[in-house]
């Protein structure tokens, strides 16, 4: 920047020391202040940063690939990595979510890179599908140390990097946590109303400190988790001692519901509308059922009988 100083005026005076008093007229023209405003918005200018878990699975690679798009730094947590995902802006982390030392681990990675995380998101989930009177306890355990305990453990870590007004922690529950229970999907039912349930205590309390708690409802989409529904259910079939005949018969409703599923994609680009957003709504829902929606229209009794004339 050109300054133009006038010359210096000295004030003489016998009976005074000497002072010396400048005065400085500076001009700057158009061009020079447009090269100051950027200057200082690329001071001002701080990349955002957001912790997202499961980042390897289905659901995971499409909110990562939205992020990244619109020029988030991502941690990608995960308990199985791989180099798949290469972006400059992306830090793959091993973690293991049912590990509080696993967890500790990470964000102590994301403490060397930064003090503020705009986003975590939660998206590491297991699905098992057993009869809630002969499946295993230790299935039953697994699915809840991942899902509500791996979801609990990571927000508790996070805290001391959200920001007040501004970050916000995205957990995703399932369209189950609203609907009466669906027999031999039990174990899944229950973490995930755990983690409903859990978000709805999480924002409560959150919010006498100002960090916003989003729950994400969502139905079915075409992951993984899709296939692993369909070898569970087969597995379950053929371990089964007293259900064999009913869940044949239950197959196709369940194929007809996973026949619903949607594009990866399209949750991805509804979570990072989420994480833009200045004022996220409450609760999301995503792909929700319309015939489990209309099924829970009627009293527990009709759906117990619903149920009943399926497998007759």
């Amino acid at each position: 920047m050109n300054d133009q100083i006038n010359e210096n005026t000295y004030i003489e005076d016998q009976d005074m020391d000497e002072e010396l008093v400048q005065e400085d007229n500076i001009e700057e023209s158009g061009e020079e202040i447009q090269e100051e405003s950027q200057e200082e918005a690329q001071e001002e200018y701080n990349p955002k940063f957001v912790f997202v878990t499961g980042a390897f699975g289905g659901l995971g690679r499409a909110v990562v690939s939205e992020l990244l798009k619109a020029g988030y730094n991502v941690f990608g947590a995960d308990l199985n990595i791989d180099d798949s995902i290469d972006h400059e802006s992306f830090l793959p982390i091993k973690m293991d979510v049912t590990n509080k030392a696993s967890v500790e681990y990470a964000f102590s990675v994301v403490a060397e890179y930064t003090e503020v995380l705009h986003a975590v998101i939660n998206l590491a989930g297991i699905l098992y599908m057993d009869s809630i009177v002969e499946g295993s306890e230790q299935k039953l355990r697994r699915i809840i140390e991942t899902n509500f305990f791996g979801t609990y453990h990571v927000n508790q870590e996070s805290l001391p990097f959200l920001a007040v007004d501004t970050s916000r922690i995205i957990n995703v529950s399932s369209e189950l946590a609203i609907f009466s229970p669906i027999p031999f999907n039990g174990f899944y039912s229950l973490s995930k109303t755990m983690v409903d349930h859990y978000t709805d205590i999480l924002r409560r309390e959150l919010n006498f400190l100002g960090i916003r708690v989003v729950k994400v409802r969502a139905g079915s989409f075409g992951t993984d988790l899709h296939s692993k529904a369909l070898s569970e259910f087969d597995t379950l079939v053929n371990q089964t001692d007293i259900y064999k005949e009913q869940l044949i018969k239950l197959k196709k409703m369940m194929m007809n519901e996973l026949s619903n599923a949607k594009n990866p994609a399209i949750f991805g680009k509804k979570i990072l509308k989420i994480v833009n957003a200045k004022k996220p709504k409450i609760t999301y829902e995503l792909n929700i059922s319309k015939k489990l929606k209309t099924l829970n229209r009627f009293s527990e009794k009709f759906q117990d009988k619903m149920y009943l004339k399926k497998v007759r």
